[in-house]
């Protein structure tokens, strides 16, 4: 497996829940394969910080959904997405609204995120995501590795 540079990266959640027209199909796919964050290190709260979404429903809640579990089954995190020169971006879709919100993370070095969809392991994928000391993204999945400059 060799390192290939790309001009960005995106990482959809498995099954497109935004597209679903069926409230209880929409909600139990989002729960099936919505990305969640599984793992953290070095993520601390100056690190990230919301650049759209509603203010009482999403921005006062985002420490509690960063890590894309919403205990009122309301905001998913749909798509990660990096391109070249900006930040690592996670896009939450409202269930209620049909809206995206975006939680947008520093290219900090050291920080390393695992984000997930799906939660069968015969139907899932997992991508690592580190900022390595010169502040180049790269994101490793099971079969490749890729790094956004």
């Amino acid at each position: 497996m060799g390192t290939k540079r790309k001009d960005g990266y995106i990482f959809d959640a498995l099954d497109d829940f935004t597209k679903v027209k069926d409230p209880a199909a929409k909600l139990a796919a989002a729960q099936e394969f919505g990305l969640r964050i599984i793992e953290t290190r070095n993520l601390k709260k100056a690190y990230w910080r919301v650049v759209e979404g509603p203010f009482w429903s999403f921005r006062r809640r985002a420490s509690s959904l960063l890590l894309g579990h919403d205990d009122k089954d309301r905001f998913f995190i749909r798509r990660m997405e990096a391109t070249e020169g900006s930040n690592i971006r996670l896009y939450y879709h409202d269930l209620k609204t049909g809206q995206d919100s975006i939680i947008e993370f520093d290219r900090i070095p050291g920080l390393c995120l695992t984000v997930r969809s799906g939660w069968r392991p015969g139907v899932r994928m997992d991508v690592y995501t580190r900022c390595t000391r010169y502040h180049v993204l790269r994101f490793i999945t099971d079969c490749d590795c890729f790094d956004v400059f």
